[in-house]
């Protein structure tokens, strides 16, 4: 009887560490290494989940869509750890940025998303977080700029809306380039 209950005990105690390193793997699992925010795994399931939420149901949400322009010339130039840590720089602007309700992750090497639980105004976002990065490259000059595009959610699925605020974003940087090029 006392050999049973030692086992029933330590028994216990594996389920209880076992589950407990289940929860760090699965944290891991959806956490971004060097930013601590959700990676791609983690914003889609996230927003997913909210998306199908009855708390969400027919309240409007917005997707945004940025993309840091010309890391790779950081990279190049000023070296991988200084791209790093433009990367983390960009991830706490996001996060000061945006409320605790909102979404954000890093989907890529140098994209995020963020999504808006208010169907906000893309140009009132981008203007705070040009505001705040303009702010911000005071202190760091290897800060790069953000590239932003957005898509509202009308009814289809995270993937077809993050698509098309890709779509939004790759749309601006072009527009970006052409205006770079005739003020040459």
């Amino acid at each position: 009887m006392k050999q049973q209950l030692l086992t029933q005990s330590k028994l216990a105690s594996s389920a209880s560490e076992l589950s407990e390193k289940n929860k760090l793997l699965n944290k891991l699992s959806i956490t971004d290494g060097l930013t601590g925010i959700n990676n791609r795994r983690g914003f889609l399931d996230s927003v997913q989940h909210l998306v199908n939420s009855s708390y969400n149901e027919g309240k409007p949400a917005m997707l945004l869509f940025a993309d840091m322009d010309n890391l790779k010339q950081v990279n190049d130039r000023f070296g991988h750890k200084n791209g790093d840590y433009a990367i983390k720089s960009i991830a706490q602007i996001l996060q000061q940025s945006f409320d605790t309700d909102d979404v954000i992750g890093r989907i890529g090497g140098d994209e995020f998303c963020v999504l808006l639980r208010d169907e906000e105004s893309e140009a009132r976002c981008a203007a705070a977080l040009q505001s705040l990065l303009a702010e911000r490259r005071k202190e760091i000059t290897l800060l790069p700029t953000l590239s932003l595009g957005s898509a509202v959610f009308s009814g289809e699925d995270v993937v077809t809306v993050k698509d098309r605020a890709d779509r939004a974003l790759y749309c601006a940087k072009n527009e970006l380039k052409a205006r770079a090029a005739a003020a040459m």
